[in-house]
């Protein structure tokens, strides 16, 4: 029997009118919109892929959590391996990226894992520090279904982290990167 073909789900985070953290001129639903329509470009660009790519909230317009957890449940009825990212930027003090992974089942923890480790691999080689994969069963988006993670592409705050995305073109490559990632994911899980 074939597998189910994979389904690459983005969301910006925040969006419509949260604009996540704001540290000056930095709004982190921006930020987020960036980096996620940069990722979707790259996917969508890839020669030969067979994976598929949605993300809802390209027009910026934002969704709520249960609406995301709900059309990743559509997907997985239509036949799709759904593996969804969640971008976000920290605030609070710190510096590098984290990546967010499910706690619970041993099958949506172990490829959360492998997709984390993908995506924090492909942040460095952008010079993003890193404050590795986390774990949680408290995000209300890793609730959805398949394998879902939320990045944390680093700290909008702190002036010294955000040297390294302070620019559209820094954001384009953090969303080039976790494009880069999850294409390494569907090579590896086609």
């Amino acid at each position: 029997m074939a597998k189910k073909p994979i389904l690459f789900y983005l969301s910006a985070g925040h969006g419509g009118s949260d604009p996540g953290a704001v540290s000056g001129k930095f709004v982190e639903a921006d930020m987020a919109r960036t980096v996620m329509a940069a990722c979707r470009k790259e996917l969508l660009a890839h020669k030969g892929r067979t994976y598929k790519v949605a993300y809802p909230e390209k027009d910026g317009s934002g969704m709520s959590l249960a609406a995301h957890v709900a059309d990743m449940a559509r997907y997985k009825a239509k036949g799709y391996r759904v593996v969804s990212v969640d971008g976000h930027f920290n605030a609070g003090g710190g510096d590098g990226d984290e990546v967010w992974v499910w706690k619970g089942t041993v099958t949506k923890s172990r490829l959360g894992k492998v997709l984390a480790d993908l995506i924090i691999a492909e942040l460095k080689k952008e010079g993003q520090n890193t404050r590795g994969v986390k774990y949680t069963n408290d995000l209300y988006f890793l609730k959805g279904i398949g394998v879902p993670v939320l990045v944390e592409y680093g700290f909008i705050d702190d002036k010294t982290d955000r040297k390294g995305f302070d620019t559209k073109k820094e954001l384009e490559a953090y969303g080039k990167a976790t494009a880069r990632a999850l294409i390494k994911y569907w090579e590896k899980y086609k």
